[in-house]
Parts: structure tokens; sequence; C-alpha cells
């Protein structure tokens, strides 16, 4: 009986036992206050930019293009294939205060077979969250450069909430190293590159 219950009521916001291999790159995400850690199973070299597909082991898959979701599969709802008109600003450009970033978007969403979805993404900076604002586990907050993302769409069915982007500020080349984006109004992960603790 206690087993059923754990199974129908499981705990919320902690970490499985996951058990690391070193030689592998992890991505630690949190949907529905759940957190699983996803595989980088290879990088494609995309033409609008390479595009990394991450793998978790239930089947989900996660593409990420600069730390933008660039598609899903095994999710309840799935964005086919995400391009542009234009090739989308680096992620780690990051807006001023008063000079945003502005883009054009447009993605395949399922259920429903919604193709050619049509969003304008603004691209503003916003001060770094208070550690309980966020999902981010490995770092403070206050260590990143933050920025959110805001589209309208072209459907009133395709509307999202903001995006939250953080992009690290130490030496070498800067990354978006966590992430908070939305498939649907209701469906929203958070990503994390995340590096396990020595055994």
């Amino acid at each position: 009986m206690i087993d059923s219950l754990k199974h129908i009521y499981p705990t919320k916001n902690a970490d499985p036992a996951a058990v690391f291999n070193p030689q592998y790159s992890y991505l630690r995400t949190v949907i529905n206050g759940s957190v699983n850690y996803l595989v980088l199973g290879y990088v494609d070299p995309a033409p609008e930019g390479a595009v990394e597909v991450w793998y978790s082991s239930a089947g989900e898959v996660v593409k990420l293009r600069d730390g933008h979701l660039a598609g899903t599969a095994g999710l309840p709802a799935n964005w086919l294939a995400v391009r542009h008109a234009q090739p989308m600003p680096p992620a780690t450009t990051l807006p001023t205060a008063n000079q945003p970033i502005t883009y054009a978007r447009e993605r395949d969403v399922m259920p429903g077979y919604r193709f050619g979805v049509r969003d304008q993404v603004t691209r503003v900076a916003v001060p770094a969250p208070a550690p309980g604002d966020t999902r981010l586990a490995g770092v403070p907050p206050s260590s990143l450069r933050w920025y959110e993302e805001r589209s309208t769409s072209t459907r009133a069915d395709g509307a999202l909430p903001a995006s939250r982007f953080a992009v690290s500020t130490g030496p070498g080349a800067p990354v978006v190293v966590y992430s908070e984006q939305c498939v649907t109004p209701d469906i929203c992960l958070s990503f994390e590159r995340w590096t396990p603790a020595s055994p």
C-alpha cells in the first residue's frame, strides 16, 4: 500500500537518485516539480546553428540551439521544429536596459497540427532573481546575467509565458547555462547545464 501511495503521490522537488557517468554531458530538467537528468546524445550541425540533442531515460527528446528550444518529442505537447526567417541573435548577445533585441520565430506544435505558428520575440534585460524564485541549483543566480524573452503570437492559442535565460559570466566564452521555457501556456520546463559532483 505504501508503494502504491508513493507512485500516486510522488515526492516533488527532490532529485532522483541519479548515477552519473563522467564521460557524458548532462542537463538538469524540471517539469511540474519533477527533476530529471538528460544526456547529450549528439550535436547536429544544422544550417541555422548547431543543435544539441538531449535524451531522457524515459525517451523524451529535447533539442536546444544556443540554449533555446529547437524541438521536443515525447512530452505531452511538443515543438516539432523551430525556424527563423533571419538568424536568431546569439543567446549571449545581451540586451541593454533601454535597447531590447527582437527577432521572428516560427514553430510547429503538436497536438493540434498547429504548423507555422509565428512569434515576434523581444529579449529584455532583467535583474537576477532571488534564489527561491528559480529552479537553478548549481550556482547562485547573482553569479549570472539574466534576460527574458517575451513573445506575441499570430495565433491566440499560441501565446506563451515569458522565457528566462541565464548566461555565464566567468572565464571562457559566455554560454546559456540555465533557462525556463514553455512549450504551451501550462507546460514549462527549466534546463540547467549540470556538472555532477565528483564521486
